[in-house]
């Protein structure tokens, strides 16, 4: 029988058993696909967990999904149960021998962002992505991800609170992504995930709405 071919990959200073990365938001907080038959956490290099914010978050009311001949359209509004439930109660569960797991850090604010970061900062993930499609509150709802400026903030507040890499999740709704990206690192981020989700509507013309 012959050996397996080897499939590792380096990537922000990572060595991941292959280049395939689950993406947050497909698999919850990683155990969903266990159920899944011929699935195994070995022949993926990493998983992103579900989008984690500071405190819980119940999310969006139903309907959260919506399909359409072009696609399909969500909005489940972030729905987790907080940094710290999974860093003590959802991480240790975990299978981190099979393969890694990464948060997937959002906020409100720059502060928010940091104190995530800080929380992960002491568990079992080997990274952290930050998803910077998320309103600044303070900026009166505009999108971290559509101003490279306020996206380079993001990654300066949480580059001090953590030792492990930082990946950037770039918005395709940004102006102009290219300076998005080359801001966030320079900011300190050591990579970058491309692309959040694409923003959509859909019209019902027999319902008229």
């Amino acid at each position: 029988m012959s050996a397996q071919p080897d499939l590792s990959v380096e990537f922000a200073g990572l060595r991941l058993n292959t280049p395939l990365v689950l993406l947050s938001g497909c698999v919850g907080f990683g155990d969903e696909y266990t159920r899944v038959e011929g699935y195994s956490h070995r022949d993926v290099g990493a998983i992103i967990l579900k989008g984690t914010t500071l405190e819980p978050r119940l999310g969006n009311a139903p309907h959260r999904i919506y399909e359409t001949p072009a696609g399909m359209l969500n909005a489940i509004g972030l729905q987790n149960p907080g940094a710290r439930v999974v860093v003590e109660e959802i991480l240790p569960r975990l299978p981190h021998d099979e393969t890694q797991f990464w948060a997937n850090a959002n906020g409100t604010s720059p502060e928010e962002y940091a104190e995530v970061a800080r929380i992960f900062d002491d568990s079992p993930v080997t990274a952290i992505e930050i998803n910077i499609s998320c309103p600044n509150v303070k900026a009166g709802g505009v999108h971290f991800g559509n101003d490279p400026c306020m996206a380079a903030r993001v990654v300066e507040a949480m580059r001090p609170m953590t030792r492990k890499p930082l990946i950037t999740k770039l918005s395709p709704n940004s102006a102009d992504i290219a300076e998005t990206a080359r801001l966030v690192i320079e900011a300190g981020s050591d990579g970058l995930s491309v692309i959040n989700t694409l923003v959509g509507m859909a019209v019902d013309i027999e319902r008229r709405r």
